[in-house]
């Protein structure tokens, strides 16, 4: 089942977004942080252009997504984006695409017109590519 998330789930989105963080190449970059993360997950509860969704599993949540919708400075065009996505590596199938159009679906009913997503890896580019998303750009990090 997809559903909102509620701030009664946010200790439980906090411990799988550092699993996140921990199974990902974002830790090379990005310190584990749970008070952000903490944060993050209820500003985009609380804010109108923020949307948190949790997939259930036995009563149970195993993945989120974090989206938000923000006017595009070039176009003027409401554009819906994804902040974070993750299922649990045991939990994972269905459930991460039902999230996935669950928060396309809360984009396009918030007036957007685009959705974005992050593919941090060639793997999910591959099924975004799939799914009908086009490539728009790279982006790169360096400490300074």
């Amino acid at each position: 089942m997809i559903r909102d998330a509620t701030h009664a789930d946010i200790p439980r989105l906090v411990e799988m977004g550092g699993r996140f963080i921990a199974s990902s190449q974002y830790g090379k970059f990005f310190a584990d942080n749970a008070t952000a993360r903490r944060d993050l997950m209820a500003r985009l509860i609380d804010h109108p252009d923020g949307a948190l969704f949790g997939s259930e599993k036995d009563g149970a949540l195993v993945g989120m997504i974090g989206v938000y919708a923000y006017q595009h400075p070039w176009s003027g065009e409401r554009i819906g984006g994804e902040v974070f996505w993750w299922v649990e590596p045991e939990a994972r199938g269905r459930r991460g695409m039902k999230l996935r159009r669950r928060a396309e679906q809360w984009a396009a009913d918030a007036g957007c017109v685009r959705f974005q997503m992050i593919a941090p890896n060639e793997k999910v580019a591959r099924a975004y590519r799939r799914l009908g998303y086009a490539k728009l750009e790279e982006c790169y990090q360096r400490d300074i």
